[in-house]
């Protein structure tokens, strides 16, 4: 990324931002200060400007917004696309929504007040109304042209909607047809009347999996009535499966809300509840080993393998966890009924690889007793086969753990992904602790 040097004449600066990227721009931005920055937005193009804005931190974009003169703000406002603009003006207190509606057209001011109606979980939450629609009476140079003179910067071209007298949608045509098209050709030649679609109360995880399914650039979002009212762009789904996927990941390590602005106090304050819990949960951990004391004293090898006993359980759990998470993402089974041909497969996996596993540590023990000379009471095979029953009886249970918690967790209407992170983890070590140590206990004394 190349650095500014802001001791060049506007003419220079000029020149030197033309050649830089909106993406560059917006990274660069926040570390400018307030007189830089008010060149630098003052002095590039609007579309740069609008696209260097999206990529912003909503807080940036406040300052940005704000450092602008009322004329020049309006025209930022009015050239972002619909659902950019609804993510931007949502965050904002009631006052300042209704600030900042209030520099809309009307017409636009009235599309985003709809927009933020639908509830964050619907796939119109997510559309934008920035597309076109031709009559299906227009000829081929009609339908052309109303594209070329009509549609604006913010407009989706790239897939033209077809509608009848009564505005219901009949079909699609790729701009690309469109342009190619013969004079003596129709609309209705030209389009494809087998198209996909959601409706405005259909679910984003629906349209996810329909762009993704039937590999479109992008879909229109239908009323009950089959009028278009917005689509849901390739885009649009890229970024909602990255938001998705950054929540989820917060949440697996118990991080909610987190911001990368957000300071060292306030990102403490935010993790030490989960870490305490994890503190008193390793307490329980403890507690269960004072009840092993007697077998640890008289057969103190065992700690060696601990560690073994807790990663492998630990690993395997949170595979089939991820597995199964994943697969209530994309609806791959129906949350509401218990996925047998998953749940089976799942088992049958965790239940060969912890055989696996538990065959290469009884050989893995064996071989590292001999070579430090092991001379305690019991047998170097005997360990060996404490800790081959223990890791693979600790490793089959967590994997069952990790394949029926999300489940049920997604029964009960709780996020799955809270399923993870360091209390799940601690429940597999306690699980493991209690099987190893007991299993030793029964064998040796």
């Amino acid at each position: 990324m190349k650095k500014i040097n802001f001791k060049h004449s506007d003419d220079g600066l000029k020149k030197i931002l033309k050649t830089m990227f909106a993406y560059d721009l917006a990274v660069l931005y926040p570390k400018l200060d307030q007189d830089e920055k008010s060149r630098l937005i003052h002095l590039i193009n609007l579309e740069k400007l609008t696209d260097m804005f999206v990529e912003l931190d909503n807080d940036d974009q406040i300052e940005l917004i704000d450092l602008l003169e009322t004329p020049r703000k309006k025209s930022l406002l009015k050239n972002l696309e619909s659902d950019d603009l609804k993510e931007f003006i949502e965050e904002m207190d009631e006052e300042h929504r209704e600030a900042y509606i209030a520099l809309l057209p009307k017409i636009k001011a009235k599309t985003i007040e709809l927009l933020m109606t639908y509830d964050e979980d619907l796939a119109a939450s997510i559309m934008t109304t920035d597309f076109i629609t031709v009559d299906k009476d227009l000829s081929i140079k009609e339908a052309t042209n109303k594209v070329v003179t009509t549609s604006k910067d913010s407009d989706y071209i790239d897939t033209i909607f077809v509608v009848d007298d009564e505005k219901k949608i009949i079909g699609v045509v790729d701009l690309k047809k469109l342009i190619i098209a013969r004079s003596n050709q129709t609309l209705e030649s030209i389009m494809e009347d087998d198209f996909h679609f959601v409706y405005e109360d259909d679910s984003i995880e629906k349209a996810i999996v329909t762009v993704q399914d039937y590999d479109r650039n992008a879909i229109p979002v239908l009323d009950h009535e089959d009028h278009v009212i917005g689509i849901v762009t390739a885009d649009d789904i890229f970024d909602e499966l990255i938001e998705s996927t950054e929540y989820d990941y917060q949440k697996m390590a118990l991080l909610q809300d987190h911001e990368s602005t957000s300071t060292a106090f306030v990102r403490t304050k935010q993790r030490l509840p989960w870490l305490m819990i994890a503190v008193f949960l390793n307490l329980v951990i403890a507690s269960f080993l004072s009840i092993f004391e007697a077998t640890i004293e008289q057969v103190t090898v065992l700690v060696l393998f601990q560690p073994l006993i807790l990663g492998m359980a630990g690993n395997i759990g949170t595979q089939s966890l991820a597995v199964t998470i994943l697969g209530l993402h994309l609806k791959e089974f129906e949350s509401d009924k218990l996925p047998k041909k998953h749940v089976v497969k799942e088992i049958l996996i965790g239940l060969m690889n912890s055989l696996s596993i538990g065959v290469a540590s009884f050989i893995f023990v064996t071989v590292f007793l001999s070579i430090i000379n092991f001379t305690g009471n019991q047998a170097a095979t005997d360990i060996a086969m404490v800790v081959f029953v223990a890791i693979s009886t600790s490793m089959f249970i967590s994997a069952i753990m990790g394949v029926l918690i999300p489940i049920f967790l997604t029964r009960f209407g709780q996020d799955p992904s809270a399923a993870s992170g360091p209390i799940i983890t601690t429940i597999n070590d306690v699980v493991a602790l209690v099987i190893y140590f007991g299993i030793a206990t029964l064998a040796f004394l």
